[in-house]
């Protein structure tokens, strides 16, 4: 789509698991789909859910998503699906209410030949998680090639239409870059087989989350509600948004050593206190440009910006949208008067 002169890619959009960064059924941290983004050069939207959550709540969080995706500038979103028809019903029922138009650009490939085609192209990618009811749990962490296609079993898809499996690609035509990755360990938890995929050399300690305990990030558990230290940080933390908060007067509240404060947040909410933090203030941000008039300046220091063009960056990149635009797309939303999506399939300048 990306080269084709009718289309302007705007972004990419993943959907992670709002208690770690994780991408949902992949297992595969954030940090590593950043890489990949910009690998492509593309910016990255991620979009976060409850994965313990039913498929409606699922639905209605990635309309929310794609609300703001419409607020800016978007006008349609297209998915990868191959042939999966209650997957793609789902998808056009999400996108449609969102004011997006869905494209399917694979849609009705031949998933076999479409996976001969990947390879030919020279695609590299690794299996990070396998279904183990549909293929062996030994079968995750190996490379996406001609060896890996040919160990399925006879009723798996190729292209794991079904679910089957879930890779991430490091290479493809057209990147500026490989995102190179190597498989660390294996961990099977309910019905999955996860490979934990790492930077190839080790792990980039400024850039990835390190994740203790694998149960935590799957469970679904709120850290927060059970932990009585995390209780405490996340009570502190609202009450003093607007102030400028250390990690080291944080650990204070935790009554822990900053460097054992770090790794005990690490360990249970799977991402880094900064970068939770940054999070956790948009997130207050959004309500705020939601429920009130405040001016989006106000906005930001109420949160801990004391500089209105570091609050819209820092929003920006989380939301994907600028502060305007959301409370506008927000205050449409409630009203039942979100702009249709009025242009023609095809026309040239589409923006996705």
């Amino acid at each position: 789509m990306r080269g084709g002169s009718a289309w302007d890619v705007l972004g990419l959009v993943g959907l992670v698991n709002e208690r770690n960064g994780r991408a949902i059924l992949h297992g595969v941290r954030h940090t590593l789909l950043e890489r990949q983004a910009a690998a492509v050069g593309l910016p990255l939207r991620l979009i976060a859910l409850d994965w313990t959550a039913s498929a409606s709540e699922h639905d209605a969080a990635m309309r929310r998503g794609f609300v703001e995706l419409r607020a800016g500038g978007a006008e349609c979103v297209a998915f990868g699906n191959l042939c999966s028809s209650r997957a793609r019903e789902r998808r056009v029922l999400v996108a449609t209410d969102a004011g997006l138009e869905p494209l399917f650009p694979l849609w009705g490939l031949n998933t076999h030949e479409h996976c001969a085609a990947l390879l030919d192209a020279g695609v590299s990618a690794w299996v990070c998680s396998v279904d183990v009811g549909s293929i062996p749990a030994d079968l995750a962490g190996r490379r996406f090639d001609g060896n890996f296609v040919a160990a399925l079993p006879g009723s798996a898809d190729p292209c794991g239409e079904n679910d089957e499996f879930h890779t991430f690609v490091e290479w493809a035509p057209g990147w500026n870059h490989r995102v190179r990755v190597e498989p660390a360990r294996k961990i099977e938890v309910y019905d999955f087989a996860f490979a934990e995929l790492e930077p190839s050399g080790g792990v980039d300690s400024s850039i990835s989350e390190v994740v203790a305990g694998e149960a935590t990030w799957v469970s679904g558990t709120d850290p927060f509600r059970r932990f009585k230290r995390l209780a405490r940080v996340l009570r502190y933390v609202d009450d003093h948004l607007a102030d400028d908060l250390r990690v080291d007067a944080i650990a204070k509240v935790a009554a822990m050593s900053p460097w054992g404060f770090s790794r005990f947040f690490r360990q249970h909410a799977g991402v880094t206190f900064v970068r939770w933090l940054a999070r956790h203030r948009i997130e207050h941000a959004c309500r705020l440009l939601r429920e009130t008039n405040f001016a989006v300046a106000r906005v930001g220091e109420s949160v801990g910006y004391d500089n209105e063009r570091t609050f819209r960056r820092a929003f920006h990149e989380h939301v994907g949208c600028n502060p305007s635009q959301y409370r506008k797309a927000s205050m449409q939303v409630d009203s039942g008067a979100a702009e249709p999506d009025s242009g023609a399939p095809g026309r040239s300048g589409r923006r996705s």
